[in-house]
C-alpha cells in the first residue's frame, strides 16, 4: 500500500477543513523523493543536491499536506528569519506545530547539569513565543512542551524531582504565559503521570491540550485515549513518534533512509484512526503528526490510515 500524493491530497483537505490536520515530523527527507516529491532536485554533481531539496521542498509538502511539526525548533531557538521564509511557501491554511526548546523544557542537560532556564516564562515569551508568533501569523499550529524531566534525573542518578514538583512547576510557569489565541499543547514521556488526575485538571485548567505520543516509554496510542480528562481543551496533539520499547536511535538504524515501510502496526494504525473518529463525534481539533521511524515511511502509514478512514 504505496502513498499517493495525488489521492491523499482531496483527503487530507477534507479533514483539515473538520479541523483534523495530518501532517508528518518535518519534511526534509529525500527518501520520500518519487513518493511526495516529484521535482527534480539534483544539482551539478549529485542526484540529490541536499541544500536545495531542504530549501525548496517545503512548498512541495505544501500541496499535498496541510501541517508540518518542526521538531527542529527543539534543538535550538528558532529562527524568526527562517520561519518567515516557511510562511511564504506554503498556502494561508497551513499550520506549522513547533517544538519548545530543549533550553526552557529540559531540567537537567546531557552531561546531567542542572539547566538555570528550566521553565523560565520570561525567557520563553521573549525568545520562543512572541519571535514565532510574529514570525508565522495566522499559519502558526500548536506550540508543544515535550518534557522527559523523570527519565533523565533517573538515567544520571538524580532522584530530586518528583511529580508533585513537576506539577507544581508547571502551573507556575503557564501561570505566567498570557492567554493567547496561540495553541499550547504539553508532552509528556513519564507513564506515571497518566495516574496523576491533577496532571489533566492543571491542563484543563490552563487550556492546555494532551499530546497523545507512541513512544518508547509510553502505553499505546488507543490505551491513553481510554484515560479520563484526556481530551483537556477544543484541540488536541497527537505525535507517532517510535513504538513502545523502542529507543529513537535504534529505530533510525532499522529504518533509514525512510524510503519505504518496513513494518505495518496495526494497533497503531488503529489507535490513529480511533483518535480522529473521537475527535470528530466531539468537535474537537486535532493535530496528528508521523514520524518515519514509527513504521519507516511517515507517508505511507498516513496513506493507509486514510485508506481505513475513506474505505
Amino acid at each position: 500500500m504505496k502513498f499517493s500524493a495525488e489521492l491523499a491530497a482531496p483527503k487530507l483537505r477534507e479533514l483539515a477543513a473538520q479541523n483534523i490536520y495530518l501532517g508528518t515530523s518535518s519534511w526534509k527527507y529525500p527518501g520520500w523523493i518519487g513518493q511526495v516529491y516529484k521535482r527534480d532536485y539534483s544539482g551539478p554533481r549529485s542526484l540529490v543536491n541536499k541544500q536545495r531539496f531542504e530549501a525548496e521542498s517545503l512548498a512541495e509538502y505544501a500541496q499535498v499536506f496541510p501541517t508540518v511539526c518542526l521538531d527542529e525548533a527543539y534543538w535550538r531557538f528558532p529562527n524568526p528569519d527562517a520561519l518567515a521564509r516557511y510562511a511564504t511557501m506554503v498556502p494561508d491554511d497551513f499550520r506549522f506545530a513547533l517544538k519548545v526548546t530543549k533550553f526552557i523544557t529540559e531540567r537537567r542537560d546531557h552531561q546531567g547539569k542542572l539547566n538555570p532556564d528550566y521553565l523560565d516564562a520570561t525567557l520563553f515569551k521573549q525568545q520562543f513565543l512572541e519571535p514565532v508568533r510574529q514570525a508565522l501569523g495566522q499559519k502558526l499550529g500548536p506550540i508543544i512542551f515535550e518534557f522527559s524531566p523523570f527519565f533523565f534525573d533517573r538515567e544520571w542518578g538524580h532522584n530530586d524531582y518528583s511529580v508533585l514538583q513537576f506539577l507544581k512547576d508547571y502551573h507556575r510557569f503557564f501561570s505566567a504565559i498570557p492567554k493567547l489565541e496561540t495553541q499550547l499543547a504539553v508532552e509528556v514521556r513519564d507513564p506515571k503521570l497518566l495516574a496523576v488526575p491533577k496532571y489533566f485538571e492543571g491542563l484543563k485548567y490552563h487550556r492546555l491540550a494532551y499530546t497523545f505520543n507512541e513512544q518508547t516509554w509510553m502505553p499505546e496510542i488507543s490505551e491513553q485515549l481510554q484515560i479520563p480528562g484526556v481530551f483537556s481543551t477544543d484541540f488536541s496533539v497527537m505525535r507517532l513518534l517510535v513504538r513502545p520499547g523502542v529507543k529513537h536511535n535504534e529505530a533510525v538504524e532499522e529504518f533509514a533512509p525512510y524510503d519505504r515501510t518496513q513494518l505495518v502496526l496495526p494497533r497503531l494504525r488503529e489507535g490513529f484512526v480511533e483518535a480522529i473518529r473521537k475527535s470528530q463525534v466531539n468537535g474537537r481539533g486535532l493535530y496528528a503528526y508521523t514520524n518515519n521511524r514509527v513504521e519507516g515511511n511517515a507517508p505511507n502509514t498516513i496513506w493507509a490510515v486514510l485508506k481505513l478512514l475513506f474505505p
